[in-house]
């Protein structure tokens, strides 16, 4: 039986092989796409969707129109909007993207399986290839099920994030005017 250290090391081992496999030529797609969309809706499922809410925070505390697919504020997406979906594998996810394809949005997919049809329907696809299905081109994982994919997208997205800041200049300041002042955090931390 492994230890807790040692499983630490694993996991973060195993986080660092799949963030480092991700093409620089997908990263640029994917903030190219991000900074000329008029909206940006996000979609994902399951334990995919705690790193996709997560982005979609990042992307209002940057000042993008970012919405998530479903929720009862989210607009109509239509031609120069983009969709962002997490790990398109599901029949649930193929829709979603017929869908948005068929109102003129652009799409982009991330997550481990580019080459499948949700992938082919994209515009625009991001290699993040954590286990799934424990198929190629997949980085293998002690974990249970699709544990490194949803913690590499978690990690990958906070980058991404991080990039674009950079990019376009953003201030920490900046993005905490955007970010909720209803949660009652006291002046001196706020």
């Amino acid at each position: 039986m492994r230890s807790y250290r040692e499983l630490v090391q694993i996991v973060v081992d195993e986080n660092r092989r799949v963030l480092e496999a991700v093409p620089e030529k997908d990263i640029d797609r994917l903030i190219g796409e991000i900074e000329k969309a008029q909206t940006i809706q996000l979609y994902a499922m399951g334990r995919m969707q705690a790193s996709m809410r997560g982005f979609a925070m990042r992307l209002k505390h940057m000042g993008f129109d970012a919405y998530v697919v479903f929720d009862t504020t989210t607009p109509v997406i239509g031609p120069g909007d983009l969709l962002i979906v997490n790990c398109a594998v599901t029949a649930l996810e193929l829709e979603v993207i017929k869908l948005a394809k068929q109102a003129g949005a652009r799409v982009c997919t991330i997550g481990a399986h580019p080459e499948n049809e949700h992938g082919r329907l994209a515009d625009v696809t991001v290699l993040v290839p954590g286990q799934i299905f424990g198929t190629p081109p997949e980085v293998s994982s002690v974990q249970p099920m699709a544990s490194l994919l949803e913690q590499a997208l978690f990690l990958f997205e906070d980058v991404v994030a991080l990039l674009l800041i950079q990019k376009r200049g953003i201030s920490m300041a900046e993005m905490q005017r955007r970010h909720t002042n209803l949660e009652g955090v006291p002046g001196e931390f706020a």
